[in-house]
């Protein structure tokens, strides 16, 4: 018994462990619900509905879940890698959701039917060309593992450990090379989205490989046979391929094979098959533990309640793990012994600058695009958090994001000051005045447009209005610790009453100042604190400027557009007109900022053209000038590159206008809503027009115009260029035009 005991110590920790599902594993199963719940996580994790077809309203319950890939460039096949995997996949790589198709057979036959499976898995698989990869530092790939999120779903050790998602034998199944490939797209081969895309740099991912690689020793790796012998073995595994219903989960780039079923889901008995016990020869065979053939045959067996927005959110959340990082209230959060494992980056910003962020609310929180773009793993704004949030793939990103968005709705929030006006109104100079040393003093802390604080770093404020509902912003102000208990984050509202006399002490009006001015700030000063003497100059880099000003040619309601392309021009909102365009340098704000009226700012560019003054669009009479009013501005809205459509009214008809830079000029494109009778668009005014083909027009001042409705009419010596507009009373009407200098 002592010399058996002693062997025991010797043997690995884990013989043969059962499926390792987080969304089973970490979850509470004390409730027949939660029973069925964890059951119905395991049946979409096992990818039982790849051979067993699930009823209509079993499809919601119990989804299809991806295998890898066999095989791509990413994650090619490795012979004895797959003759020890296939032999025993629950011994060789504890944990694992493969189960063993091949278990009924004696050793002999057995490894008979996987030489001949490996040898035709080979042939699927591309071959591999010449490796050059980086060198990585396997002591770094440790601290990198531990920091950046691995081992809060692997084990901290990265030890297989029967609990943890397992990782397996890497340094059979990947060259060094191979590995650094898998790391950096993990999406490519495995679908799924289980093992997100970490962002990380090819020296990062080569320090990983170096460490995962290091700790294991080398396996024998036998070879294959050659010649004749293997094109029989390539046949016989083709058959053996097709009749364990291997495609049944997995695809491959090389093949297309349709699935055998077996019988339905409502048909299978939780005593027999795959959830026996000891599984006949017939059935693949899971080493599930008796708890998952219990919450299996629940899920089952027991009529669900009706499926809520809130709980088929949180089992999207519970298959991808989301609680291994994040809390989310009713559903989990990290485990408290891998606390010591989320490390902040440079300052000590306390709890907040270490763990990931909070998931409860967060639909509520986040607009829709921005959940999508920080589950495609693009939307960090804490670079002082060491852990990383990955990117799940398209089809989780745009599911669970609508998920969110929808589960956190709230019925009871109020409209914001300025809700459906947005771009109604223009810069508040308020913000910045509240903004900055002498207001609340949010500089202190926060980042804002790439401009460290004055104190610690934390999280850049010129994120927030791409990012957050204007009126979840609103709420966070007046008491951050409902939202975030222990926050570092101080209320300057307590109980809603604003501690700074800015705006008479009028809460709503404060934070709404502060909303607009993040939301103007491309086109306004830094706040006092962080601005230093001079740099007025507007520069347009990586999306267009909508500057609300006081202009010369375009008035004291003037809206300036600058693009990064170095196209600009200026619009009217007073008389509902364009009136310049320009090439070059974009505004100088320094009168604007400093003294509104004298002097009004000027184009800084050159090529500077002046379109007519007055409104663009108008009915006409036959010898009368063109009309000075009859245009009622409603502001503008912007598209997802940050293009300005101005929008304005003549009577009943609606009107959007665009300039967009195209080749050397523009492309103006208007859109008239459906009405009755004819309207006119002037588009330019000079002392002639010359033409020399249909639809291309010259000014004197070296504007040409393409606008294929065009004609000329003299007034007052002047000639004008103008196109008819003829309402339709059933769909809108286009007109679109070419400008260029």
């Amino acid at each position: 018994m002592r010399i058996a005991a002693i062997i025991a110590l010797f043997l690995p920790l884990i013989a043969v462990a059962q499926p390792v599902v987080p969304g089973f594993e970490w979850f509470p199963r004390d409730t027949p619900a939660q029973q069925m719940t964890a059951g119905e996580v395991l049946i979409t994790e096992l990818n039982c509905v790849a051979c067993h077809a699930a009823a209509e309203d079993q499809g919601q319950r119990f989804q299809h879940r991806s295998a890898p890939i066999l095989f791509t460039h990413q994650n090619p096949a490795h012979a004895g890698w797959i003759r020890h995997w296939l032999l025993d996949p629950q011994k060789f790589k504890p944990g694992t959701l493969m189960p063993d198709l091949l278990h009924s057979l004696d050793a002999k036959k057995k490894s008979e039917s996987v030489e001949a499976l490996r040898h035709y898995l080979m042939t699927l698989s591309p071959s591999n060309g010449p490796e050059v990869a980086m060198i990585g530092n396997p002591v770094e790939g440790k601290k990198l593992y531990r920091s950046l999120g691995c081992a809060h779903c692997h084990a901290p050790d990265a030890q297989d450990n029967g609990r943890d998602i397992p990782l397996g034998e890497l340094r059979a199944k990947y060259t060094h090379a191979n590995l650094i490939k898998f790391l950096r797209d993990p999406l490519h081969s495995r679908p799924a989205g289980r093992m997100p895309r970490m962002p990380m740099s090819e020296q990062e991912a080569a320090h990983l490989s170096a460490y995962l690689r290091a700790r294991l020793e080398p396996l024998d790796l036998h070879g294959l046979s050659r010649g004749s012998a293997a094109l029989k073995l390539q046949r016989e595994g083709a058959k053996l391929y097709q009749s364990l219903r291997c495609a049944n989960c997995h695809q491959s780039p090389k093949l297309n094979v349709q699935p055998a079923l077996a019988k339905p889901l409502t048909e299978v008995n939780p005593q027999r098959g795959c959830l026996a016990p000891k599984p006949d020869a017939s059935v693949p065979h899971f080493h599930l533990n008796p708890a998952q053939r219990a919450a299996i045959t629940a899920a089952l067996q027991t009529k669900p309640a009706a499926p809520t927005l809130l709980s088929e959110t949180h089992r999207q959340l519970r298959l991808l793990n989301c609680t291994a990082c994040h809390d989310r209230k009713a559903l989990g959060q990290p485990n408290t012994q891998r606390d010591d494992l989320f490390l902040g980056l440079g300052e000590d910003l306390g709890d907040e600058g270490r763990r990931p962020p909070t998931l409860t609310g967060v639909g509520a929180k986040l607009t829709e695009p921005a959940l999508h773009q920080v589950l495609r793993g693009n939307g960090a704004v804490r670079p002082y958090l060491a852990t990383r949030m990955p990117d799940f793939g398209e089809a989780h990103a745009k599911q669970l994001s609508q998920l969110l968005a929808a589960a956190d709705a709230r019925a009871d929030v109020k409209p914001t000051p300025r809700h459906g006006s947005e771009n109604k109104v223009g810069r508040n100079k308020y913000g910045r005045d509240l903004m900055g040393v002498k207001g609340l003093n949010c500089i202190t802390c926060h980042q804002l447009a790439g401009h460290k604080s004055l104190g610690i770093q934390a999280l850049d404020l010129a994120s927030a209005p791409e990012r957050l509902r204007p009126e979840w912003f609103r709420d966070y102000m007046i008491n951050p610790a409902a939202f975030r208990p222990g926050t570092r984050m101080p209320s300057f509202w307590p109980e809603g009453k604003a501690i700074s006399p800015i705006l008479g002490r009028n809460t709503e009006r404060q934070i709404d100042s502060l909303w607009v001015y993040l939301n103007e700030l491309e086109q306004t000063r830094l706040p006092e604190g962080l601005e230093k003497k001079g740099g007025f100059e507007l520069k347009p880099d990586n999306r267009p400027i909508v500057f609300r000003t006081f202009m010369e040619g375009a008035g004291t309601h003037a809206i300036a557009i600058g693009f990064p392309v170095g196209m600009h021009s200026a619009f009217d909102s007073e008389a509902v007109g364009w009136t310049t365009l320009w090439r070059g340098k974009f505004l100088d704000a320094e009168s604007t900022w400093d003294d509104r009226f004298t002097p009004l700012a000027k184009p800084l560019g050159t090529d500077i053209i002046q379109l007519p003054t007055g409104p663009a669009v108008g009915r006409l009479q036959e010898g009368k000038p063109w009309p000075k009013g009859g245009l009622l501005f409603r502001g503008y809205r912007l598209a997802k590159d940050g293009t300005p459509t101005l929008l304005y009214r003549h009577g009943k008809t609606d009107i959007t206008d665009t300039l967009s830079p195209k080749d050397n000029g523009f492309r103006r494109r208007m859109e008239f809503s459906a009405g009755e009778g004819k309207l006119w668009v002037r588009l330019a005014l000079a002392n002639e027009f010359f033409t020399s083909e249909r639809g291309v027009w010259i000014g004197a001042n070296k504007l040409t115009l393409i606008a294929l409705p065009a004609r000329v009419r003299t007034i007052n010596g002047k000639a004008e260029l103008i196109a008819p507009i003829d309402l339709k009373t059933n769909e809108n009407t286009v007109l679109e035009v070419q400008l260029s200098w």
